[in-house]
């Protein structure tokens, strides 16, 4: 019977991954962006691949570059050993260098030549005494008039909206660098939506909670794997301390402005693994099933960043889903790692403003700053906790006209 059920499940995760296709193939890039990812990651670099749905289809494509200045190797110290080492590291550096560097080109040149075709254009450069300003925005695609593309302009950089595909970049040289050692930095962003016209909110299909629940359910109850799960609660009657960065109470923290939430409600549960090949194998099983339901529940309001990984110690999201009615909920999926040692897959959902403290590693519940701690997470402390997700908090005020009150309208 385990045999059957094995391959039962096996068979599963296969038709998923034969499902999909449609979104992905609606949303296929250009070559030549395509080119330019596959030579960033060849590089060691990141480019961060993310579709969704806000009224029509997205995929957004962010990479970002850095240049640093050359470096003299260490002086001789005399020592061979310590010698040996300093000069490893130094040609370390001008391997990293020499990487970043290609990456900047080819992004610098990607952007060249999709301009060429561009149905508008905005390129500025600035080079003197080595301080180097470059803008690139870019609108590709066609158009039913002339009409159809917008423009935004804030000092030298250009903004376009409503283009089937935008590419713009922005490179400048540090100012204030006491180090020496950065030189400057640069970012891309690709945003190509192929429908024409976004749907109304009131259109959207619902998500289909249960559905989903149901499909990675037995990813996440696979041998290897524990759960624990932690609750939150806020009302009006707590007020939030002013702190900031670091020194923040909350991981993440998504309050809406309008309405103005009484109550809020957030329910967590954290899925535990301690082995890299295990975790990577339920990452994969996770992507393939979203995939699969994104392809069955189309227009659905989602972001799905199926190219993150466990490699934040704070939270890396995968999925997301929110909801527009009067009482807002939420559904998202982050990822986690702990010294590369422990893998952490975190399911959130709720309604109202999302709240995450800082301490969700060994949380049992949140109320009103009232904190209980799970009492079986005995070998981390507070403060480890804290350490362990202090990296990319985020924290988000949303505004947002209630799904009913558009329909009265």
């Amino acid at each position: 019977m385990k045999r059957i059920t094995l391959a039962l499940y096996a068979t599963f995760i296969t038709l998923c991954t034969f499902a999909q296709g449609q979104i992905q193939t609606r949303l296929q890039s250009r070559p030549e962006i395509d080119s330019l990812i596959r030579f960033v990651k060849s590089q060691g670099g990141k480019a961060s691949i993310s579709y969704h749905y806000d009224g029509r289809l997205h995929k957004t494509i962010n990479i970002n570059c850095h240049l640093v200045n050359e470096q003299p190797p260490t002086p001789s110290t005399g020592d061979e050993k310590q010698d040996t080492q300093n000069m490893a590291m130094h040609k370390f550096r001008l391997t990293q260098s020499e990487k970043e560097k290609g990456i900047y080109d080819a992004i610098r040149n990607t952007c060249k030549a999709l301009s060429n075709d561009a149905q508008e254009a905005y390129i500025w450069e600035y080079h003197r005494n080595g301080m180097d300003s470059i803008r690139y925005a870019i609108a590709l695609g066609q158009y039913d008039d002339s009409d159809a593309i917008r423009s935004y302009q804030n000092q030298r950089d250009i903004y376009y909206d409503n283009a089937p595909e935008i590419l713009s970049f922005r490179y400048d040289t540090y100012s204030n660098n006491p180090n020496g050692y950065w030189k400057g930095f640069g970012s891309l962003r690709y945003d190509y939506a192929p429908d024409r016209d976004y749907k109304k909110i009131t259109e959207f299909r619902p998500f289909n909670r249960e559905e989903y629940t149901k499909q990675i359910s037995p990813i996440l109850k696979q041998k290897g794997i524990t759960s624990r799960q932690f609750y939150v609660y806020h009302d009006s009657t707590y007020t939030f301390a002013d702190k900031k960065d670091l020194d923040d109470d909350f991981t993440i923290r998504v309050n809406s402005i309008t309405p103005k939430q009484q109550k809020s409600e957030t329910r967590g549960t954290v899925y535990t693994i301690q082995s890299k090949e295990l975790a990577d194998s339920v990452l994969s099983q996770l992507v393939n099933v979203t995939w699969n339901f994104l392809e069955n529940n189309p227009e659905m309001d989602f972001k799905f960043s199926p190219d993150n990984n466990y490699a934040l110690r704070g939270l890396t999201e995968l999925f997301q889903h929110f909801s527009h009615e009067r009482v807002p909920s939420f559904y998202h999926i982050y990822l986690n790692h702990v010294d590369n040692k422990e893998f952490n897959i975190l399911v959130v959902e709720g309604t109202g403003d999302m709240i995450i403290p800082s301490e969700w590693l060994i949380l049992k519940s949140w109320k009103n700053g009232k904190i209980d701690y799970n009492k079986k997470m005995k070998d981390i402390t507070p403060q480890q906790a804290r350490d362990n997700t202090r990296y990319g908090r985020m924290f988000i005020k949303r505004q947002f006209t209630p799904i009913d009150e558009m329909r009265n309208q």
